[in-house]
């Protein structure tokens, strides 16, 4: 088996599980950023605000999503602990970094070196993601026995194919 054929289910089970949380992350962030820019003509202020509402947005998700996964095996009072250590277990690290420097600075310098707004935004999300998620990957790959993980994703990381979980 090549590296790339490995690769591939990690990466798919890394999509499914940020996906959601990176759609409402994106919505938050970027209609904040909007609003607040158009009331104040300031970048610093959309920056700042926006790295807020990109977390809020995104944790909200990851905690719903961490409940859900728990609640099958175990009553509604665990599971929200479950979900609340999962959330700092796995994003904590990455938080921290992200928001007090990679974020807000990405963010402002985004639209102030592209002249654009929207796309000065976009690149500067996408540069603050690509240092958060190689923080957020490397917990969860190391610490994965202490998160909330859907069922399927426990029974691929067995090295079963998709097919063969599917199947069941």
């Amino acid at each position: 088996m090549t590296a790339t054929q490995k690769a591939g289910p990690k990466v798919r089970e890394w999509v499914r599980r940020y996906l959601p949380n990176e759609l409402a992350s994106t919505v938050a962030e970027v209609a904040s950023a909007a609003v607040v820019y158009s009331a104040t003509g300031s970048w610093a202020a959309a920056a700042v605000v926006a790295t807020v509402f990109a977390s809020v947005g995104y944790y909200a998700t990851a905690y719903v999503n961490a409940v859900r996964w728990s609640l099958g095996d175990h009553g509604f009072g665990r599971a929200n602990l479950l979900a609340l250590r999962s959330i700092t277990v796995e994003f904590g690290p990455a938080e921290v970094v992200d928001s007090v420097a990679i974020r807000p600075a990405a963010l402002y310098l985004g639209p102030v070196l592209t002249g654009s707004g929207l796309l000065g935004l976009i690149i500067g999300k996408l540069v603050a993601d690509a240092g958060f998620y190689a923080c957020t990957v490397l917990s969860y790959e190391k610490f994965r026995n202490l998160l909330a993980v859907k069922h399927t994703d426990r029974e691929e990381a067995t090295g079963e194919s998709v097919a063969a979980v599917a199947v069941r």
